[in-house]
């Protein structure tokens, strides 16, 4: 018996094992691909005798079951009620020559390189290893029994679901990016665990001059976006006062973002390039932002400018639907990054998404808005863009 407490302790004794047993009897709770123990697993796959894989919180990466779609002895579970969470792998020769590792590792990327896990190695020369191999046996067994090979038809409909929890988990455990790099967790993030009181009172306390003036710029705004179909249709002064730009607006128009030193931006304005009316088109006025809707958005507004434009994107967006999205600055950006534990270059057009929006949709007073004024009410209709009050830095 041997107790398997680091990666590579785990990954060097499944190397030894697949490649020096006959039969594979595994039940795991979720499994992943690109890895050194996915691709053994694939070079040994007729060793396979069963695999069971659960599916639950749709943590199970979809190209793990296309690629056994159809293998007769791999099969899947969703307990309906409790959770599928095992993690016994038993390699089989002969009834006196076997091991088993079984201990918290799921058959994932995660588990064999970044989590901290615990799995002890037993073999057929331990004590009571007769028993032990019974009960291994009897668990993939009963495991065999509720699980079910799932069809085309199923994988799609799980990619799904999938797809769109992914965002979800990054976000709550602090990754992101392909990489899946460490963030900080969202309850590391003070601001994010505001309740809407203290958001509010966070906002007049950093604010206390402007907060009126403010209110006024997004009201400007929502009107002019109203008012027409197409960002297009509005009149020039019209337009630079959305993008931040000066005009003859007797207003503060630079409140959520200043982009008077962005010249390239504002001749595109000032010129109504249609790619950048289109881009806005993209974001709907009112209900739910999806990422798609950001993602065409992008689409669009980079055929304009193909370099890193997110701020000046993030002003747009901001104007259109500041309930949602935060206008990002170079004034606001330092203490931003430095609550959210995100370094600047990682803040590209996916980044703006994944690190701020996504991260947004999380916080305490952006879900619960429990506004108690007019004014509050105000605030709360643009509260994603208002974290500019509570981050800028003359």
């Amino acid at each position: 018996m041997k107790l398997l407490i680091s990666s590579t302790q785990l990954e060097t004794e499944f190397k030894r094992l697949t490649k020096q047993y006959k039969s594979f009897y595994w039940a795991t709770a979720w499994a992943g691909v690109a890895s050194k123990h996915f691709d053994d697993l694939l070079s040994n796959k007729n060793k396979i005798k069963k695999i069971v894989v659960g599916i639950h919180f749709y943590q199970t990466h979809p190209d793990f079951i296309q690629t056994f779609l159809g293998n007769k002895n791999v099969q899947f579970v969703n307990q309906p009620q409790g959770t599928f969470h095992p993690k016994l792998y038993l390699f089989h020769n002969t009834d006196t020559d076997w091991e088993i590792i079984v201990g918290s590792s799921n058959f994932t990327r995660e588990a064999f390189n970044k989590n901290t896990e615990a799995n002890t190695l037993v073999s057929c020369k331990d004590n009571n290893s007769e028993v032990f191999l019974q009960s291994a046996f009897k668990l993939v067994e009963e495991s065999w029994k509720i699980s079910k090979a799932l069809s085309e038809t199923d994988l799609l409909r799980y990619k799904t679901i999938w797809k769109n929890q992914r965002p979800k988990i990054k976000s709550l455990s602090g990754l992101y990016g392909s990489d899946e790099n460490d963030s900080k967790p969202i309850h590391d993030v003070p601001v994010i665990n505001m309740t809407w009181k203290e958001f509010v009172a966070r906002i007049r306390k950093e604010d206390a001059h402007g907060l009126d003036r403010r209110l006024k710029v997004i009201e400007i705004s929502q009107e002019l976006f109203s008012s027409v179909e197409h960002f297009s249709e509005l009149k020039d002064d019209e337009r630079k006062f959305i993008a931040g730009a000066p005009t003859k607006y007797n207003i503060d128009w630079g409140y959520f973002g200043s982009m008077k030193g962005r010249g390239d931006f504002v001749h595109e304005i000032i010129i109504n390039n249609k790619n950048i009316s289109i881009a806005i088109d993209q974001i709907p006025l009112s209900g739910q932002i999806t990422r798609t809707h950001y993602d065409n958005f992008v689409t669009h507004f980079t055929k304009v400018f193909s370099g890193n434009y997110v701020g000046v994107a993030s002003r747009l967006l901001a104007m259109k639907r500041p309930d949602v999205f935060y206008c990002l600055t170079s004034k606001n950006q330092k203490k931003f990054c430095k609550d959210f534990d995100v370094s600047k270059s990682e803040i590209d057009y996916k980044g703006y998404w994944e690190h701020i929006i996504e991260r947004i949709y999380d916080s305490e007073w952006w879900l619960n808005p429990t506004t108690t004024t007019k004014q509050e009410q105000q605030i709360s209709n643009a509260r994603a863009a208002f974290l500019d009050a509570i981050y800028y830095e003359e």
